[in-house]
């Protein structure tokens, strides 16, 4: 609803537009409260449209999105230990770094490996002192809760 005043030769008129029908060329209009129903001059008829919607092509439906840059994370098969202490995996996540290596000596509490789970990083720290016999998982692995990580003997 719009309203106007208008001075036509002289004279006030309130003008108050309340309705425009877009199928037609007809408004509602009340000239200083008398209503009428007025047609647009030179106002062209528009049918109302739905919008149509096409079926996507067939080459889209059939195409499989795979990122282009993107690698696999590399995973370990684990294998069983011969011998010694297994650290297994606490929860799944990530392998961010590897801080021992295979004969290295370790102390109780030292940081073994740092594993990235819910965007946190987690030691895991060694529970006895020994020596690295194997490693099952390498930078970038991701790993699930009670995966072999390494040995200690």
């Amino acid at each position: 609803m719009k309203n106007y005043s208008l001075k036509i030769n002289g004279q006030n008129y309130d003008v108050q537009i309340d309705n425009v029908n877009e199928n037609s060329t007809l408004a509602h209009v009340s000239v200083n409260g008398t209503p009428y129903e007025v047609e647009i001059a030179g106002a062209e008829r528009t049918a109302a449209t739905k919008p149509q919607v096409a079926p996507a092509p067939k080459e889209a439906n059939s195409a499989k999105i795979t990122p282009a840059t993107a690698a696999p994370s590399p995973r370990i098969a684990a294998s069983a230990p011969t011998s010694g202490t297994v650290v297994k995996c606490p929860l799944p996540g990530t392998v961010l770094s590897i801080n021992v290596a295979v004969g290295d000596k370790v102390a109780p509490g030292q940081n073994l490996v740092v594993l990235e789970a819910m965007k946190m990083e987690n030691n895991i720290d060694a529970d006895r002192a020994g020596v690295v016999k194997q490693i099952f998982v390498q930078q970038g692995a991701t790993v699930m809760e009670g995966d072999n990580l390494l040995v200690i003997e």
